[in-house]
């Protein structure tokens, strides 16, 4: 009889082989997170989904008001149609017409300057949308309208001219990107002074750990 060929199977060696766990992969990832700069970015979002919550409360506390003064209004006109008191009726009506006019005119002026703004706000670079909002809620505070129904800021300067100061003003600064100096070969970085950077955590002010929480640098501060 033939001899038999026996077919050595190889096998791939597992036992050297390291695979990562769950387990480890987390520990991993936890070791790369600063446990301060998380700290704070749980608690400022706890603040958003109060604010949110809080916000929500009163939309709906809003609603319920208005709706049950619509009903008395409704009830009060049908009971002086009722009555044949056709002058104080029109009178309400009026009246109703002209606070719903005085509404979409206050919107409108609104949505006027919001857009003089945002217009003004379009040509900078900021880091990311939170950024632009931070800065469109500090100056949108600070506008007035004069008697020609155009907007500028409370101090007379016009917006164009007041937002390009507010960009380059060094308390600012950590709203936006930062841009290389290609002269010296450093980047000019002003987000965040030298000052504030002498300080504790519990020596900051809200801005400057804001500022420092943008530029995740939280973890060079001592707590």
């Amino acid at each position: 009889m033939p001899d038999e060929i026996i077919e050595e199977v190889q096998t791939p060696e597992t036992d050297n082989l390291e695979v990562d766990t769950p387990e480890v992969a987390a520990a991993e990832v936890s070791e790369t997170v600063d446990p301060v700069e998380a700290a704070v970015q749980e608690r400022l979002a706890q603040m958003k989904a109060n604010m949110d919550r809080m916000s929500k409360e009163r939309d709906d506390a809003l609603k319920v008001k208005n709706q049950m003064e619509a009903d008395a209004k409704a009830a009060k006109i049908a009971q002086l149609e009722k009555d044949g008191k056709l002058q104080e009726v029109a009178e309400m009506k009026i009246a109703d017409l002209e606070a719903k006019l005085s509404i979409y005119q206050a919107e409108n002026t609104k949505l006027n300057r919001d857009s003089v703004l945002q217009s003004a706000l379009a040509g900078l670079d900021f880091k990311n949308d939170r950024s632009r909002e931070m800065a469109y809620k500090d100056i949108v505070e600070q506008l007035s309208q004069n008697e020609d129904g155009g907007w500028r800021h409370n101090s007379g300067t016009s917006i164009d001219d007041f937002v390009a100061g507010y960009s380059k003003s060094e308390d600012n600064s950590f709203l936006f990107r930062v841009k290389s100096n290609t002269g010296s070969g450093a980047a000019n970085n002003a987000g965040v002074s030298n000052v504030s950077q002498k300080k504790t955590l519990s020596e900051m002010s809200t801005s400057e750990m804001l500022a420092a929480a943008e530029k995740g640098q939280l973890g060079s501060f001592n707590i």
